[in-house]
Protein backbone atom coordinates (compact mmCIF):
# COMPACT_ATOMS: atom_id res chain seq x y z
CA UNK A 1 0.00 0.00 0.00
CA UNK A 2 1.18 3.52 -0.81
CA UNK A 3 2.39 5.18 2.41
CA UNK A 4 0.94 8.53 1.26
CA UNK A 5 -2.63 7.23 1.25
CA UNK A 6 -4.66 8.28 4.27
CA UNK A 7 -2.21 11.05 5.17
CA UNK A 8 -2.95 14.75 4.95
CA UNK A 9 -1.04 16.52 2.19
CA UNK A 10 1.69 18.69 3.76
CA UNK A 11 0.91 22.37 4.16
CA UNK A 12 2.68 24.27 1.38
CA UNK A 13 2.15 27.64 -0.29
CA UNK A 14 2.87 28.68 -3.83
CA UNK A 15 2.04 31.40 -6.26
CA UNK A 16 -0.66 30.91 -8.88
CA UNK A 17 0.02 32.27 -12.35
CA UNK A 18 -2.78 34.75 -11.62
CA UNK A 19 -0.64 36.23 -8.83
CA UNK A 20 -2.39 35.09 -5.66
CA UNK A 21 -0.80 32.91 -3.00
CA UNK A 22 -2.46 29.51 -2.71
CA UNK A 23 -2.06 27.36 0.40
CA UNK A 24 -2.41 23.66 -0.20
CA UNK A 25 -4.34 21.88 1.15
CA UNK A 26 -5.87 24.67 3.30
CA UNK A 27 -7.36 26.69 0.45
CA UNK A 28 -8.80 23.55 -1.15
CA UNK A 29 -10.65 22.20 1.89
CA UNK A 30 -14.36 21.49 1.65
CA UNK A 31 -14.32 19.63 -1.67
CA UNK A 32 -12.13 17.03 -3.35
CA UNK A 33 -9.24 18.29 -5.47
CA UNK A 34 -6.86 16.69 -7.94
CA UNK A 35 -3.22 17.78 -7.85
CA UNK A 36 -1.11 17.20 -10.95
CA UNK A 37 2.45 17.57 -9.69
CA UNK A 38 5.44 17.90 -12.01
CA UNK A 39 9.15 18.40 -11.44
CA UNK A 40 10.27 18.68 -15.08
CA UNK A 41 9.20 20.85 -17.99
CA UNK A 42 8.76 17.82 -20.27
CA UNK A 43 6.09 16.42 -17.95
CA UNK A 44 3.41 18.73 -19.39
CA UNK A 45 2.10 16.14 -21.88
CA UNK A 46 1.41 13.71 -19.04
CA UNK A 47 -0.20 16.50 -16.97
CA UNK A 48 -2.41 17.39 -19.94
CA UNK A 49 -3.56 13.78 -20.39
CA UNK A 50 -4.52 13.49 -16.70
CA UNK A 51 -6.26 16.90 -16.76
CA UNK A 52 -8.27 16.00 -19.87
CA UNK A 53 -9.28 12.67 -18.37
CA UNK A 54 -10.36 14.30 -15.09
CA UNK A 55 -12.32 16.95 -17.00
CA UNK A 56 -14.23 14.29 -18.93
CA UNK A 57 -14.67 11.93 -15.99
CA UNK A 58 -15.50 14.45 -13.25
CA UNK A 59 -16.08 17.97 -14.59
CA UNK A 60 -17.05 19.10 -11.06
CA UNK A 61 -13.59 18.25 -9.70
CA UNK A 62 -11.14 21.07 -8.96
CA UNK A 63 -7.87 20.31 -10.78
CA UNK A 64 -4.61 22.08 -9.91
CA UNK A 65 -1.33 21.85 -11.76
CA UNK A 66 1.61 22.09 -9.37
CA UNK A 67 4.95 22.71 -11.03
CA UNK A 68 7.41 21.92 -8.22
CA UNK A 69 10.76 23.71 -8.54
CA UNK A 70 12.45 23.48 -5.13
CA UNK A 71 16.04 24.11 -6.20
CA UNK A 72 17.39 27.50 -5.05
CA UNK A 73 19.24 27.70 -8.37
CA UNK A 74 15.96 28.57 -10.14
CA UNK A 75 14.58 31.10 -7.63
CA UNK A 76 16.19 34.14 -9.27
CA UNK A 77 14.38 33.14 -12.47
CA UNK A 78 10.91 32.75 -10.94
CA UNK A 79 9.47 35.72 -12.82
CA UNK A 80 10.81 34.49 -16.13
CA UNK A 81 9.67 30.90 -15.49
CA UNK A 82 6.16 31.96 -14.46
CA UNK A 83 5.97 34.39 -17.39
CA UNK A 84 6.86 31.59 -19.78
CA UNK A 85 4.16 29.39 -18.25
CA UNK A 86 1.59 32.19 -18.57
CA UNK A 87 2.39 32.30 -22.28
CA UNK A 88 1.44 28.64 -22.66
CA UNK A 89 -1.55 28.46 -20.32
CA UNK A 90 -4.94 30.01 -21.11
CA UNK A 91 -5.69 32.92 -18.76
CA UNK A 92 -8.84 31.20 -17.41
CA UNK A 93 -6.56 28.48 -15.93
CA UNK A 94 -3.98 30.75 -14.31
CA UNK A 95 -5.53 30.50 -10.83
CA UNK A 96 -5.23 26.69 -10.94
CA UNK A 97 -1.53 26.56 -11.90
CA UNK A 98 0.37 27.00 -8.64
CA UNK A 99 4.16 26.88 -8.71
CA UNK A 100 5.90 25.66 -5.57
CA UNK A 101 9.37 27.19 -5.30
CA UNK A 102 10.46 27.75 -1.67
CA UNK A 103 8.13 25.09 -0.27
CA UNK A 104 8.53 22.70 -3.17
CA UNK A 105 11.05 20.64 -1.21
CA UNK A 106 8.42 19.87 1.41
CA UNK A 107 6.01 18.61 -1.26
CA UNK A 108 8.77 16.63 -2.96
CA UNK A 109 9.78 14.99 0.33
CA UNK A 110 6.18 13.84 0.79
CA UNK A 111 5.59 12.76 -2.82
CA UNK A 112 8.99 11.42 -3.80
CA UNK A 113 10.32 11.61 -7.34
CA UNK A 114 10.33 8.54 -9.51
CA UNK A 115 12.16 10.44 -12.25
CA UNK A 116 11.16 10.59 -15.85
CA UNK A 117 8.55 12.76 -17.51
CA UNK A 118 5.55 11.61 -15.51
CA UNK A 119 3.23 13.63 -13.32
CA UNK A 120 2.47 12.59 -9.79
CA UNK A 121 -1.30 12.57 -9.53
CA UNK A 122 -2.80 13.12 -6.08
CA UNK A 123 -6.50 13.07 -5.21
CA UNK A 124 -7.35 14.85 -1.98
CA UNK A 125 -10.62 14.42 -0.16
CA UNK A 126 -12.50 17.41 1.29
CA UNK A 127 -10.20 17.34 4.34
CA UNK A 128 -6.94 17.42 2.35
CA UNK A 129 -6.23 13.73 2.89
CA UNK A 130 -4.65 11.73 0.06
CA UNK A 131 -7.09 9.12 -1.26
CA UNK A 132 -5.25 8.31 -4.50
CA UNK A 133 -1.66 8.73 -5.64
CA UNK A 134 -0.19 7.62 -8.96
CA UNK A 135 3.24 8.33 -10.38
CA UNK A 136 3.49 5.89 -13.28
CA UNK A 137 2.31 8.22 -16.04
CA UNK A 138 -1.11 8.30 -17.62
CA UNK A 139 -2.24 4.80 -18.52
CA UNK A 140 -5.48 2.86 -18.57
CA UNK A 141 -5.11 1.07 -15.21
CA UNK A 142 -4.17 4.35 -13.47
CA UNK A 143 -7.19 6.07 -15.00
CA UNK A 144 -9.44 3.23 -13.79
CA UNK A 145 -7.96 3.48 -10.30
CA UNK A 146 -8.60 7.25 -10.25
CA UNK A 147 -12.19 6.65 -11.37
CA UNK A 148 -12.66 4.18 -8.50
CA UNK A 149 -11.17 6.66 -6.01
CA UNK A 150 -13.54 9.37 -7.27
CA UNK A 151 -16.51 7.01 -6.90
CA UNK A 152 -15.44 6.20 -3.36
CA UNK A 153 -15.35 9.92 -2.53
CA UNK A 154 -18.78 10.30 -4.10
CA UNK A 155 -20.14 7.51 -1.90
CA UNK A 156 -18.69 9.14 1.22
CA UNK A 157 -20.21 12.52 0.30
CA UNK A 158 -23.64 10.87 -0.10
CA UNK A 159 -23.64 9.58 3.49
CA UNK A 160 -25.70 11.52 6.07
CA UNK A 161 -23.58 13.99 8.00
CA UNK A 162 -20.81 14.17 5.41
CA UNK A 163 -19.38 17.53 4.49
CA UNK A 164 -18.45 19.12 1.21
CA UNK A 165 -20.27 19.43 -2.07
CA UNK A 166 -21.37 16.38 -3.96
CA UNK A 167 -20.27 15.80 -7.55
CA UNK A 168 -22.38 18.01 -9.77
CA UNK A 169 -22.92 20.72 -7.14
CA UNK A 170 -21.97 24.07 -8.58
CA UNK A 171 -20.37 25.64 -5.53
CA UNK A 172 -18.15 28.70 -6.09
Amino acid sequence: MDARLGRRFPSVAGQALSGETVRIPEDLLGAPALLLCAYRRGTQADVDRWAAFAGRQSPWLAVYELPIIPSVVWRPFQGMIDGGMRGGVPRRQWSSVVTLYEQGGKARAFLGDGGGLRAIVVLLDADGVVTFCENGGFREDGARALTQALRALDEVSDKPGSQGPKPGDESP
